[in-house]
């Protein structure tokens, strides 16, 4: 048992040293990221009902508002604009109205300090909330390569 204890630490001591052999530059990946906010739309009853909606996002004083009709087409151009940094998530475009969803709101490209979302149906507001978030820091192509994302998930619980 002795003797088998010792081949198992001097192969897996070789096996460490192999690893780590090459002190040349770092390779780095080519994994993409963006900074971004995602705020998820949370809705109690789970249905979105048929109409007009109005999403204002406001990120750092910059406003933009988007519009979205329900039942949704799934041809229909973005809500926002094709150049637009906020994205709005919509789910079920080809399923029955009761299944279909605005699901979030996306501000891409930026990490705002504060971001106001209002939604309205119709011209009635239906919720409104504002976020100071905290965002995590990542490298996904390791720690001292590019680039660098920052990144939060946010809630609205809408009221109604």
């Amino acid at each position: 048992m002795l003797f088998s204890c010792s081949l198992l630490l001097a192969l897996s001591t070789s096996l460490s040293v192999v690893g780590c052999a090459g002190s040349g530059p770092r390779a780095c990946t080519e994994i993409g990221c963006g900074s971004s906010v995602s705020i998820e739309l949370l809705k109690r009853d789970g249905v979105w009902g048929p109409g007009a909606y109005t999403v204002t996002v406001v990120a750092d004083g910059e406003t933009t508002t988007c519009s979205v009709t329900m039942p949704l087409s799934c041809d229909a151009p973005p809500p926002c604009g094709e150049n637009s940094s906020v994205v709005i998530g919509l789910s079920g475009c080809a399923l029955p109205v009761e299944q279909q969803s605005l699901s979030g709101v996306e501000v891409i490209g930026g990490a705002p300090k504060r971001i106001e979302v209002q939604i309205a149906l119709d011209g009635q507001g239906l919720s409104e909330a504002t976020f100071t978030p905290e965002y995590r820091t990542s490298r996904p192509n390791g720690p001292e390569c590019e680039p660098e994302c920052t990144q939060t998930v946010e809630q609205l619980v809408m009221k109604l």
